[in-house]
């Protein structure tokens, strides 16, 4: 495998400064494959670490919006065990997979959103259209809308409360249909 088909980690000091760095943002930027070589050597100074993916296609601003795009998901920088995942079967960015963390996982467009849908349905609110919810305590999954005006379905029926989500349930937001999938379950928990 040549250099270009290998996903890359390219590495910055942060500056030393009394200023708290949020560590998401050092793991919130792409580069595309394509950058020159000076961007990925660390040449810009607002830079920290680029996720270097082969075939990912950026938009000029950076922002991900096509199938098959790579996408960048501020859950994985945490270090936090995964406990399931939301897989797009139909829509904008089909084939993509996010990852699920204990606790609230809140779903929309956004990039501060802890399941960023950035493929380019509109439909999907900005920010907590709806959450997959990972109770570790009774370790079980619930589905809950997020909110805003535009509706979650599960299968078919709107969720209009919070409804408990074993495994392989359609859920549709905006024009993007998900499949759940979880990790932790009756089995296994971390």
């Amino acid at each position: 495998m040549s250099d270009e088909e290998t996903t890359r980690f390219i590495n910055r000091k942060l500056p030393k400064t009394n200023t708290p760095v949020d560590e998401t943002v050092a793991y919130s930027t792409m580069q595309t494959p394509t950058a020159s070589p000076k961007a990925t050597q660390g040449g810009r100074d607002d830079d920290f670490t680029k996720i270097v993916r082969p075939g990912a296609a950026t938009s000029p601003t950076g922002a991900t919006g096509v199938a098959g795009a790579a996408s960048v998901d501020t859950f994985s920088s945490s270090g936090e065990p995964v406990v399931g995942w939301l897989v797009i079967v139909d829509g904008p960015g089909k084939g993509q997979s996010m990852q699920l963390g204990s606790g609230m996982n809140g779903i929309g467009r956004a990039k501060e959103a802890r399941v960023s849908l950035d493929f380019g349905d509109e439909e999907i609110s900005r920010l907590n259209h709806a959450s997959v919810v990972y109770d570790p305590k009774g370790n079980k999954f619930y589905l809950q809308h997020g909110g805003g005006i535009n509706l979650t379905y599960l299968e078919e029926a709107p969720v209009l409360q919070p409804i408990e989500i074993k495994g392989r349930e359609t859920i549709s937001i905006g024009n993007t249909k998900l499949m759940f999938m979880p990790f932790c379950g009756p089995n296994f928990s971390w």
